[in-house]
Order: structure tokens, then sequence, then C-alpha cells
């Protein structure tokens, strides 16, 4: 089968596409015929060396899938050759930039109903992340107003759509490239934070107050920069990495407002992606997809991730046509 193989980490330069042996069922598992993978950060991040200690190479990545179920290996139940499904892989294991992947059945939902292929990769890790972050570790709730950083991309903009639907007041960041359609993914104020100070402008939405919840995308100083906007009481969901130490003041800092900070890594988690397949069938949340390209092309969309500048998105098409064998 065709897939996209790295001999070891490295640069997007070291993802080439190759013949390597169709896998196989284990017991508990399900192969898919993958129809769509998309990309994310974390992609970017393990093909440079992230986690590589515990990986063996040559290696695929690629960890949002959406594609067809092609056979069940023992034990498994609830799902039959021909069921469309999607989900979010391990990050530890071989992933699904390739024609077809072996996963375990238990971390996978059937594809949510009225959405293509393309649409539903687009929605596992990301709508995942969101909702792991705003409601099980946040436990966002209705009325209250949440910071939301990186509002245009993969997870910020699952986030905007989720807040929204759960009646909280949306504070989005983003840039003005962007602010247009973050607003009418449901964000109620959307703040460019390359014109504005992000915390004056939090302060002078909430008169003074700050959000109640923030939810941090990006790392680095902005890390830091979100403690300013957060109620006493309120709680940080972060994603990132720091940029340097964390200063122990800033820490003082956050324990004097009596912060909450949590630290998310999200894992697959089939509760949350049934809920983030409800909410897309009942259309409350929308993929957002900023471009659709093929395996040759993943190298480029890794380098346009590591820009941080997209909004949605990257979906990598596995087309039948080039690549299947019948």
């Amino acid at each position: 089968m065709k897939a996209l193989v790295a001999n070891g980490p490295g640069g997007p330069e070291v993802l080439k596409l190759a013949d390597i042996p169709k896998p196989s069922p284990g017991s508990g598992e399900i192969l898919v015929r993958v129809c769509a993978c998309a990309l994310n950060p974390v992609d970017t991040k393990i093909r440079a060396g992230y986690l590589s200690d515990s990986r063996v190479y040559p290696t695929v990545y690629g960890y949002d899938v959406s594609g067809v179920v092609e056979s069940a290996g023992e034990g498994v139940e609830g799902f039959a050759p021909g069921d469309e499904v999607f989900y979010y892989a391990d990050l530890s294991r071989q992933g699904a930039y390739a024609e077809y992947h072996a996963v375990r059945a238990s971390i996978v939902h059937k594809k949510p109903t009225g959405l293509t292929h393309v649409q539903a990769a687009a929605l596992p890790l990301a709508g995942t992340t969101a909702w792991q972050g705003l409601f099980e570790m946040a436990k966002l709730a209705f009325g209250e107003t949440v910071l939301i950083y990186g509002a245009a991309g993969g997870v910020g903009s699952m986030a905007v759509q989720m807040a929204a639907w759960a009646g909280a007041n949306v504070i989005a960041v983003c840039s003005g490239a962007n602010a247009e359609r973050v607003a009418r993914l449901g964000a109620n104020h959307v703040i460019d934070y390359q014109k504005a100070s992000v915390p004056e402008a939090v302060m002078e939405i909430t008169g003074g107050a700050g959000a109640d919840v923030a939810l941090e995308t990006i790392g680095g100083d902005v890390f830091f920069e979100s403690f300013k906007s957060i109620k006493p009481f309120g709680r940080l969901v972060f994603l990132n990495a720091f940029a340097g130490d964390a200063p122990a003041t800033l820490f003082n800092a956050a324990r004097l407002k009596n912060l909450s900070i949590f630290f998310e890594l999200a894992r697959p988690d089939l509760r949350a992606l049934d809920f983030v397949a409800t909410l897309a069938e009942r259309g409350f949340i929308k993929p957002q997809v900023e471009s659709v390209i093929s395996m040759e092309n993943v190298a480029e969309g890794h380098r346009r991730l590591e820009t941080r500048h997209g909004w949605g998105k990257i979906v990598v098409e596995i087309s039948r046509r080039k690549y299947f064998r019948h």
C-alpha cells in the first residue's frame, strides 16, 4: 500500500511516499481504508522528534482519520466491513498518512451522518481537545465568559462553536484577517491580537472582571499573558509549551488569584467523540477546512502548519482513483 513514511525525526522533507506492507487487524482492532486524514500541529512536533524515544522507525504519522471499515480482528463487535467511521488515533502508534490503518476498535466511532470524509476527518482531535478542555477540565457553564486564544485554528474554531452552543459569552482572539470568520462561528467578541492588548481588551469587554475560563492554544509568552485576563478563581486550560522556564513569580500571581490551571494533552476518548459526532449531526458545530491536499503535498502542509497563521484544518484526501488497488 502507499503511505508517507519517515525513517527518522526531522523537518517536513523526511516524509517520503513509499510502498509498505498492508497492516492486518489484531485482536480487538479493525482495519480501516483511509479516505481522509487531517493534519494537526502535534503531527509536526512528533515528526520533529517529540515522543521519538518510544517510536519505531520507519514510521507513519497522521492521527485524525475518516474512512471505511475493511475488516475486523478477533473479538471486535459493532463494526462490519463497509461501515463509515472516524477517530483520533493513538499518538504512540503507526499513523494514517496511508491507504490503510489498523486501529483499536474501542476508540473508533461511526462517522457523523451528513458529513463527507474530508469534513469528518477535520473533527476528531480538534473536537476532542476542545470538549475535554472546556467541559471536562474547566467545567464551562452557561452564562460564563470564556476567552479562546487561536480561535481561527483547528482546536480554537471547535472551541468557539462548542462554547457558543453551551451558552457561554465567547471572547475570541485571532488575527484581523480571520476576525469575520471567527465571529460567524459564534464569538460574541473578537480581539485582533495584532492591534490590541488582549488583557486590556478583555477587561474592557468584561467591565474589569476578567474571563471565567481561558483556553490557551498558542503557548510561549501567550501563556503568561493569559494570567492577566482571568478573574480570581478562574480556570485556565493550557495546550502548549512554555517559552523557556516558567517564572515562579507568574505562578505565584496565579496562586494569589486562586486560579486553577489545567495542562491538557488530548487523548483518544470515545465519550468525547460521541459528543462531537452528535453536535456535528445536529448542526451545532461545523468542520472548518482550510484546504484539501494529496499525500504528495503533506510536507508542504506541515510547513503551512508550522507558520501558525492558518485557519481551520488541512485535510489529506486519499484518492481511491489514484492510490487504491481493486
